[in-house]
């Protein structure tokens, strides 16, 4: 029986401050920084490296692979979901134009998505078809995956079956480490979440 182990490691804190930013693309801060340099500190079994191509990824993904000498493949496919027209506002700013977006939005997200915006149907198409491409691509292997909180909510509610209006209520903390063990049997694939949320303090 072959197992592939998927890490999902967030991005830490960025810079330019808190609104929503999908496909914004701010770097990190320097305390973004010193979280995910933590991880490049720690002995990982990882065998290849993959990333979002927003730069709060992308650039911290290059500088393990150049340091590990690991190989890493940017793909498009892991990135945060598109906001539209709340990119790179607060969420009092969306509620002073619509009151009641944001809480419709967070009750039924794919009812409700934000104006112009990627609709989570979408979304976790594109989510899923990365998890697939990955298992497929790099089945056996150890893999280090630095996305985003909306992708890694997105990938709970796949695998472990959680409706989506219940996606919010899983915490994704900056630069927090999600695995995922994916066992491939004679009749399917079986997953099962070893940890989630695991941060500096190990917790």
């Amino acid at each position: 029986m072959q197992i592939t182990t998927i890490d999902l490691l967030r991005h830490g804190a960025v810079a330019g401050g808190t609104y929503y930013r999908g496909r914004t693309d701010d770097p990190l801060s320097e305390q973004g920084w010193q979280q995910m340099r933590y991880w490049a500190s720690q002995t990982r079994p990882w065998t290849q490296l993959v990333s979002s191509p927003l730069c709060r990824c992308k650039n911290f993904a290059i500088e393990l692979s150049e340091q590990t000498q690991l190989p890493l493949k940017i793909d498009p496919a892991w990135q945060e979901l598109d906001f539209g027209d709340w990119e790179g506002k607060t969420a009092t700013e969306i509620s002073q134009h619509d009151p009641d977006a944001l809480t419709l939005f967070y009750q039924n997200p794919e009812q409700n998505p934000p104006p112009h915006g990627e609709t989570i149907t979408v979304f976790q198409q594109r989510v899923s078809d990365a998890w697939q491409q990955v298992i497929s691509e790099f089945r056996g292997e150890s893999v280090l995956v630095v996305c985003h909180a909306g992708v890694i909510r997105t990938l709970f509610c796949q695998l472990l079956n959680i409706p989506q209006q219940n996606r919010f209520a899983v915490a994704v903390d900056y630069a927090s480490l999600t695995r995922f063990v994916c066992y491939h049997t004679e009749t399917g694939d079986f997953v099962m979440l070893e940890f989630h949320n695991l941060g500096e303090n190990g917790q």
